[in-house]
């Protein structure tokens, strides 16, 4: 009983250190959900398993984070998608500020934040996997391994949002240019240094990795029925 007690107060400790912080003065907790999804995703059920985040997580990561670090983000990333609900408790900080509209203020000077973000998504999806895609994505982006743009000039700024081509120079795109006609010319310089731009089919998540590692990726991408190619 008081080993329980103990961890009950040492966790409200914690909590309200964390909420006590300067970030969060301005911060409204408010959910548009009337009800969460009392069940979790179905992940190893659906051949989703651990190894396979790992494994992505460790090929995206490997030249930008030491093991420690990996494994950090392959905790929080499987946590996201096996049970959101507990993921929004344990990683709570971690799990407001990788939602779009961190940062962004209303009239009032607040920042209007879900309490529950990942276990929103969940509960909003109809399925698990366009789910897995989501949770996975916004953890991949927190951590500057994926990126997003939907046409020339958005995927050219996305690129100084991912570790391995922030410190890269791209040509601009021409007025001609969508986001596949641009991604396949600045595939041709990527390529002479080793690296492959690809994105996602019907939408726009990009990565970049070693030329090596691209058929590897991609079939681990598959695992999570998320389809990258090269265009």
């Amino acid at each position: 009983m008081k080993k329980l007690l103990l961890l009950l107060i040492t966790t409200l400790y914690v909590h309200i250190t964390v909420y006590a912080q300067e970030d969060y003065a301005n911060v409204v907790f408010k959910s548009k959900i009337y009800a969460y999804k009392d069940v979790v995703p179905r992940t190893t059920e659906l051949g989703v398993n651990r190894d396979i985040i790992a494994k992505i997580i460790d090929l995206l990561g490997a030249d930008f984070y030491n093991d420690v670090e990996k494994h950090e983000i392959v905790n929080k990333a499987w946590l996201a998608l096996t049970n959101p609900k507990m993921f929004d408790f344990v990683y709570k900080d971690f799990a407001v500020k990788t939602i779009k509209n961190w940062g962004y203020k209303n009239e009032k000077g607040e920042l209007v934040l879900e309490p529950n973000p990942y276990l929103t998504e969940w509960t909003i999806s109809d399925k698990e996997f366009p789910y897995f895609q989501l949770a996975l994505s916004k953890i991949l982006e927190y951590f500057k391994l994926i990126t997003y743009g939907d046409d020339a000039e958005g995927v050219k700024s996305s690129f100084n949002e991912l570790k391995i081509t922030q410190n890269l120079k791209f040509q601009d795109p021409t007025d001609d240019d969508w986001a596949y006609s641009y991604l396949t010319r600045v595939n041709t310089e990527l390529n002479k240094k080793g690296l492959v731009a690809l994105v996602t089919k019907g939408y726009y998540n990009i990565i970049v990795c070693k030329l090596e590692q691209k058929q590897t990726l991609t079939d681990l991408f598959k695992k999570l029925e998320w389809d990258f190619i090269q265009p």
